[in-house]
């Protein structure tokens, strides 16, 4: 890595903890806290329930994929989307920056959640080049090239490179969460190709997307619900502003 870039995006990373604060009469919400106006989602997964929007699979009503409720009334590019999140007994996500596929599902990047302590605020790409930054990473995602021979035998092959700097232990990127499955706050801040993943006010993933066949300017907006065991997840206080 070009250890000169470091710097200015690890201050653009704690500059963009502390907008946090940043006056809330500059955002927009995104849900209306009665129903799911503006938003798609498969039936009989999605509802309202106690004024947030609320998820939920049993064994009765598995989902044999991932699955998504999506916010349809706009795309959007550069901006700072916060929301409070509460994900008990699985795995999921917000989708940004995202293309709509077929039967409700999505490409493109997530900030993940879960109910530990272990890939929440990652830098992932649904349905695209996957894991990219773990929690306490900082990464400049580069184009794939030609695969060596040894990748070329691999049966997962790369689909990215990754230059990657650690600036945290898993244990001390979640140092400040005590129950994984509370109520928290994220905050996603994408701007240019410059993309900062925080939880309860803590930096937890930098990316810097230079692969330039699939970065993604502008996409929507969508929550997911990951395929596996019963889960429930409630979503509120969803809210964003674009940034100039």
């Amino acid at each position: 890595m070009n250890m000169k870039h470091l710097t200015p995006l690890l201050t653009f990373a704690i500059a963009s903890a502390f907008s946090v604060a940043a006056a809330e009469a500059e955002f927009k919400p995104l849900f209306n806290g009665k129903d799911l106006a503006g938003w798609e989602g498969l039936p009989g997964y999605f509802s309202v329930k106690d004024g947030v929007i609320h998820a939920e699979t049993t064994a009765a009503n598995a989902l044999k994929k991932n699955t998504f409720l999506i916010y349809t009334n706009a795309e959007f590019g550069d901006f700072e989307l916060r929301f409070d999140y509460k994900c008990v007994g699985g795995n999921s996500g917000m989708q940004y920056r995202s293309e709509r596929l077929p039967d409700f599902v999505m490409k493109g990047y997530q900030s993940d959640f879960e109910n530990q302590n272990r890939f929440t605020g990652m830098f992932f790409e649904e349905n695209g080049r996957m894991f990219m930054a773990y929690p306490g990473e900082y990464v400049t995602v580069k184009p794939l090239g030609q695969l060596t021979p040894e990748e070329a035998g691999k049966k997962n092959k790369p689909k990215a490179r990754l230059d990657k700097v650690k600036f945290a232990t898993t244990d001390e990127a979640f140092s400040h969460i005590k129950d994984a499955t509370a109520w928290h706050a994220m905050t996603i801040i994408a701007r240019g190709n410059t993309f900062v993943h925080i939880l309860d006010g803590r930096v937890m993933s930098v990316a810097v997307d230079e692969d330039a066949a699939n970065f993604r300017k502008s996409g929507l907006l969508g929550l997911q619900v990951h395929q596996g065991p019963p889960m429930t997840i409630d979503l509120k206080n969803v809210r964003i502003r674009e940034l100039k």
